[in-house]
Formats: C-alpha cells, structure tokens, sequence
C-alpha cells in the first residue's frame, strides 16, 4: 500500500511540474493586414529573435493563434462570442476604447523592435497626387500643425468633436477611403457625422491643396480593392515601418505617402 501511495504522489508531482511548464495560447484578433496571412503574421510576431520582433511583455502567455478581421466592430463581436481571447489594438486605440466602454480592459502590452507608423496609399499610376499628399504632409510638420491636430484630436479633451471639410466650387474632388471605426484616428460619430484624427488630417490636407475631400467608407479589408479599382483615389492608411519585412500591410501596386503618425506599443484587450 505505501509503494503504491509514493508511486501515485510522484505521478501527481510530474503532472504538477508539467503543467506548470505549458505554455498558454491566446486567441488575439488583428485588423486584417493585406500582403500576408493569419499563419506568416502569428509566426513573425511570435520570434522574438528578428531584428523586427514583437515583444509580448506579459506573463499571460507566450504563444498567439492570429486571427484576422476586416472591421473593428465585427472583431469585437467575435471576442463577445469568445472566438477570441484578445484584441491587439495601437495603443491609442486601445486606451480610447477601454475609457469609452467599461465592459473591456487592457491586458497586456506587445512593443514592436522598430516603430510601426500610417501612410496614405496610392495606385502607382497617381505619383502626383502622392507627391502633393508628401508636400503638404511636410509642410505640416513645419510649421507644427501635424502636432497640433494629434494633441486635439488624439489626446485632447475634445476629440470626439465632428471635422468639417471646407468645400471649393469647380475644384477637384479626391476621394479617400476611411474606415470609420478605429477611435480616436477615424470613425464615425453617434450623429453620422466624421470624427477623428485622420478625419482632420485630410481635413487640413484639402484647405491646403484646394481641393474638394469625398469620404468613402469601406472595411480594412477591402481597402486594397477599393484603391486598385478606381473607387478610390486614396486610401486614409497603411500600416508601415522602416523594416521590409513589417511592410505586409501594402501590397503591390501601392504607393505610400510619407509617414505622418507612428507609434510602437500595442495593446492587447480583453472582456472583464
């Protein structure tokens, strides 16, 4: 009887140790990216070896199963459902989220190796509209209005005020692709008017150049298609970064304005 009581508590004591080394895996919902794949952007995120790594820094877990989704919305529905565990999220997003919306928190924070940064998308057969959008983009961070609209409309107390696009007789009218739902950068406030940061960007952007902004508004994942299509001669953004391999969001065919908002710590969310 007592070898058979050692045997058991040895067995249990293995299978403590055991346990103790899994490793547990969240489900964590991504907006769709457009030049890669659910299992190549798991894999890149997951080496935290590459030059260009996200470094999860949590204890919750280690290893991710990615799943991608073509609008906020139907991302959060699907965490509701709990066919996801988490939403990575830029951290601005994140925090403007969980202060809206006291049924989600912040669970734990991912920090990419280099900076992940927004660029407008061209076709590559409209380099001049490009080379405006570049002009005036630069011109913004000049003479600081690029700060300034990020402090009001990112950070400031009154960031959820509607933008209101000046409209020029005759003029030219570019029309970009926004989402609509990706607080505090680009959504669509409770009286259907545009909002946000983005919103304001290309606000700015038409008083400079004169010309006339017709939002059109589409899903993260159909931003490629809308652009490549001639519905849209802009898309409002892609997620780039210095590092090649960072760039699966733009797929070929595209041309991006310069940079005008970076950030490199993503929140990951999660329901109470």
């Amino acid at each position: 009887m007592k070898k058979i009581f050692c045997a058991s508590l040895i067995a249990l004591l293995m299978a403590a140790g055991a346990s103790a080394n899994v490793v547990m895996t969240a489900r964590v919902g991504f907006l769709t990216r457009l030049n890669t794949n659910e299992d190549e952007f798991s894999r890149i995120i997951q080496d935290s070896q590459r030059v260009t790594g996200w470094n999860l820094l949590s204890n919750r877990h280690e290893l991710y199963g990615v799943k991608f989704y073509d609008s906020l919305n139907v991302m959060f529905m699907a965490m509701d459902k709990y066919e996801i565990d988490e939403i990575a999220l830029p951290d601005v997003v994140a925090n403007y989220i969980v202060s809206e919306n006291p049924a989600y928190e912040i669970c734990c924070l991912a920090q990419t190796k280099i900076p992940m940064s927004l660029a407008f998308g061209f076709r590559n057969d409209n380099a001049q509209l490009a080379w405006k959008f570049d002009r005036v983009i630069q011109e913004m961070e000049d003479d600081w209005t690029l700060p300034e609209i990020q402090g009001v409309y990112i950070y400031g107390k009154s960031r959820n005020k509607p933008v209101t696009f000046e409209k020029f007789d005759g003029a030219e009218t570019i029309r970009v692709a926004v989402t609509g739902d990706l607080p505090p950068l680009d959504y669509i406030d409770a009286a259907g008017k545009p909002s946000g940061f983005n919103t304001a960007l290309l606000a700015e952007i038409g008083k400079r150049l004169k010309v006339n902004i017709g939002l059109v508004n589409i899903e993260a994942g159909a931003r490629n298609a809308a652009l490549s299509s001639g519905r849209v001669d802009v898309v409002f953004w892609y997620e780039t970064s210095d590092g090649t391999e960072w760039n699966f969001d733009a797929p070929e065919g595209v041309l991006l304005s310069r940079p005008y908002y970076s950030w490199n710590k993503f929140y990951h969310i999660t329901k109470k």
